[in-house]
């Protein structure tokens, strides 16, 4: 991409020399910004495959709380995929952090995996993840958690981390990969407590507004 970016300057800047001199006064004043925009324009970093939207936290009944993540799919940039229209195996990791002695900087962490077992170019989903109310009632959990960020990774590669899947007060990657860090270290004591949605299925307890689920790819240990 450099290279051809290099190319591409160096023959405007060929034209240019020869012509430049022959363009009319108004003509003159706006073929360097629009070089500029163009040359920037092929260095902004290539999409990413899914695209986190929104993540949002509901309040239910009886003091559940459901972190909502909507996603969409952009198409498979991998040389070797199948299909360009198709991406596989898409892993949604929910890192949610909530404070628990604000005086000691202790806080109690939750973290839930799901995988999606393929999206098609264009698709919009939704993935939920459940907090037990009980949980929220006995620790006076808010509804919102004090720090949260949503991991994306495509056929076991990991996606570079988008501003709109991580909470306002993770400013860079340094306390990004803090956060993580200790909620993978500290988080050990409450795994299991953040169940995805497939996990309550039936169970009577209130999901909320649901809508436009993947297909999960469950693996699950089965006897």
């Amino acid at each position: 991409m450099l290279l051809a970016i290099t190319y591409l300057l160096y023959f405007f800047s060929r034209l240019l020399d020869k012509s430049y001199c022959l363009l009319p006064i108004k003509m003159k004043k706006y073929i360097i910004p629009t070089l500029a925009l163009l040359s920037a324009s092929l260095m902004l970093p290539a999409q990413e495959d899914i695209r986190v939207d929104r993540v949002d936290f509901n309040s239910l009944r009886d003091d559940w709380i459901q972190m909502e993540i909507e996603l969409s799919c952009e198409g498979n940039s991998a040389e070797e995929a199948r299909d360009k229209d198709y991406v596989e195996k898409i892993k949604v990791k929910a890192y949610l952090g909530y404070t628990r002695d604000a005086s000691a900087r202790s806080f109690d962490y939750y973290t839930s995996e799901i995988e999606i077992l393929i999206m098609e170019k264009g698709d919009d989903n939704n993935v939920y993840f459940y907090l037990p109310g009980l949980i929220v009632e006995r620790d006076q959990l808010k509804t919102d958690p004090d720090f949260y960020y949503v991991e994306l990774s495509v056929n076991g590669g990991a996606q570079k981390p988008q501003k709109v899947a991580m909470s306002s007060n993770i400013p860079n990657l340094d306390i990004l990969n803090s956060f993580i860090s200790k909620a993978d270290a500290e988080g050990a004591g409450n795994e299991h407590v953040l169940m995805p949605i497939y996990l309550l299925s039936g169970s009577g307890v209130d999901l909320g507004r649901v809508s436009q689920l993947p297909a999960f790819l469950r693996r699950e240990v089965r006897n």
